[in-house]
Order: C-alpha cells, then sequence, then structure tokens
C-alpha cells in the first residue's frame, strides 16, 4: 500500500509540476511593450470616396459563367466611369485594356526595375435581390452605412487604389518605383482578366517586386479571446480543387429501386473523401500569427497558445469545429 501511495504521490507532483509549467508561460505570454505610435496625417475626401464607391456599386457587373446572366453593357459602363471619377488618374497614367475584362495603369515612378502591382476586381457574384434589406446596386447610403453587391468584394479595395492615386497625383507626388494597377472584370468566376495581364507582363519583361491583391481586413471579435481590432494581411491561399465524380450502372425502374442507388452510392464516395482531410499543420506564418495575436488572448486562451507543444491537437478540434482550420 506504501508503494502505491508513493507512486501516487509521484504522479500527483508530475501533474502539478505539468499544470505549473502550463500557468507560467500562459502568465509569461504577454505582447512586448510598445511605443505609442503617432499616425501620421492622411488627406482624404470622404466625402468623395463615399459618392464614387456608391456609383461604381451602381454598375451591375455581375460575373456568371451562365454568359446570359451577364450584362457586357454593365461593364462597358463601368469602365467608362473611371475617368470620369478619377480624372488626373487617367490624364498622367497609361491605360490599357489587355482584354475586355481587364484593366491596367501604369503610374511611372522614378525608377522601373522592381515594380509594384496593386490588385482588384469589379466584377460581383449575382445576387437573390429580395433577400437584401436595401436593393444590392442602389448604392443607398444611410446611417454612416452604404448597401451595395462590392462593396467589400471588392470595389472598395479599387476605390481606395484609385482614390489615393488621384490625391497623390494632384500634389505632383511621383512614387519610387513604377506602380500597376490591374483589375480584373471575371475573377468571381475564375475567368482571363487577371491571365491577360500576366501575359502581358510576361511578353513585356516585367517583373514585379511587390503584388498587393485583396486579403485579409481589419477584423474584430475573430481570434479567439482577442477583442482588439486586428489587422490581417494573407500571404498565402490553401488553393483549390474541382473535382468530378462519376458513376455507371444499369438501367432500372423507380417502381423496384436497387438497394443502393447511383445517387447513395456518389454521397459516400463523398462523405468519404469529406473525412480524410489533410493532416494539421502549423506553418511558420501561421505560428507567427498565433504567438503575435495570442498574446492579446484571455487567459485560458494564452495557456492554449502558449503551449502549442501540448496543445496543438486541442487548436486542431477548435479548427475543426468552426471550419476555421
Amino acid at each position: 500500500m506504501t508503494e502505491l501511495y508513493i507512486v501516487l504521490g509521484i504522479l500527483g507532483g508530475l501533474l502539478l509540476l505539468f499544470l505549473a509549467i502550463l500557468i507560467i508561460r500562459a502568465a509569461m505570454f504577454k505582447p512586448p511593450k510598445q511605443e505609442p505610435i503617432a499616425p501620421e496625417a492622411v488627406i482624404v475626401d470622404g466625402e468623395k470616396a463615399v459618392r464614387d464607391l456608391a456609383e461604381m456599386i451602381r454598375c451591375r457587373t455581375i460575373s456568371d459563367k451562365n454568359k446570359e446572366n451577364e450584362c457586357e453593357e454593365e461593364f462597358e459602363k463601368f469602365k467608362a466611369l473611371l475617368p470620369t471619377l478619377f480624372p488626373t488618374v487617367y490624364e498622367k497614367c497609361t491605360v490599357e485594356y489587355p482584354s475586355d475584362r481587364s484593366i491596367l495603369i501604369l503610374w511611372r515612378g522614378q525608377t522601373h526595375d522592381a515594380p509594384t502591382v496593386l490588385m482588384s476586381h469589379f466584377d460581383v457574384v449575382s445576387v437573390v435581390e429580395e433577400d437584401w434589406e436595401k436593393p444590392p446596386f442602389d448604392g443607398i447610403v444611410e446611417n454612416g452605412i452604404l448597401w451595395g453587391r462590392g462593396t467589400l468584394d471588392t470595389k472598395g479595395t479599387l476605390n481606395g487604389i484609385m482614390q489615393a492615386a488621384e490625391t497623390l497625383l494632384k500634389t505632383g507626388f511621383v512614387p519610387k518605383c513604377d506602380v500597376y494597377f490591374a483589375f480584373g472584370g471575371d475573377e468571381e468566376i475564375f475567368g482571363y482578366g487577371a491571365r491577360a495581364i500576366v501575359e502581358l507582363f510576361q511578353q513585356r519583361g516585367i517583373t514585379p517586386a511587390l503584388v498587393l491583391d485583396e486579403g485579409g481586413a481589419v477584423v474584430e471579435n475573430v481570434f479567439p479571446g482577442v477583442t482588439r481590432p486586428c489587422a490581417l494581411i494573407g500571404i498565402a491561399e490553401k488553393g483549390m480543387l474541382n473535382a468530378q465524380y462519376t458513376i455507371k450502372t444499369a438501367g432500372g425502374h423507380a417502381s423496384a429501386p436497387k438497394p443502393h442507388t447511383p445517387v447513395g452510392k456518389l454521397s459516400a464516395a463523398c462523405v468519404r473523401v469529406e473525412k480524410h482531410p489533410f493532416p494539421f499543420r502549423i506553418t511558420s506564418a501561421a505560428r507567427a500569427m498565433l504567438d503575435t495575436l495570442g498574446r492579446h488572448s484571455t487567459f485560458l486562451y494564452r495557456i492554449i497558445f502558449a503551449n502549442l507543444w501540448c496543445f496543438s491537437p486541442v487548436l486542431d478540434l477548435l479548427t475543426r469545429k468552426t471550419g476555421a482550420s
């Protein structure tokens, strides 16, 4: 009996030591001290930016694989709108149309060897209009909110790029390196607009030093335990795969179906694939994000993020449950 007590005592001591390590690491897992940052003054005409974005929203630039659901006139309307909203950009920059669904604008800098490419797209996905609180293509502004399809994805980005360029060009500012604005009009259907721009770059031997596209945003209450606004910079994507399942069976009649119909077999195949996701791993970029944001989280979550060597399976479970894996 004495030996049992000794074993239990040792196990209890090890457990207390283990818990102490977790808690101490979490207590030390705090954000570094930061000196107050004095924000630089930004000159922007907010009212113009809102008006311009509302005008863009009123162009029903819906891209759809079924061309009957598209309206080419709306895309032409959008392209004709931009020079009226940003006349200085169109006067001082070089504008090209590599395809009917792409716009390429060159803002020449002091040097031309390491250009920057700022990307966005001006097409939007289709919309069930009766499901909206406000008409999606009216560009209504109410109580400080602009309603419309494309405000976020991503005419808002395009508007921001153009507003900045218009403002800076009026002051005579010249960027250090060339800046290209690459705008596609069929991103939502994985079209050829962006591809046409890439092919043009390849033909001209243009190799960008920086390409900035849509990505994260300044969000709140997204990261576990963090209530402060977080600015997420996306540097990679998981990628995508289109898979087609096909099954061939003998004919039959609905009055006498077989025990397993083709639909059931295809469904079972889909379930088998779904049950075998890629294995969980934390990339270096994801680890840096967890280390940075985790330090601003609540203490319970800090126990997890400060001890990923122990709690990676817990993080795996959390992300699979929330769809954030």
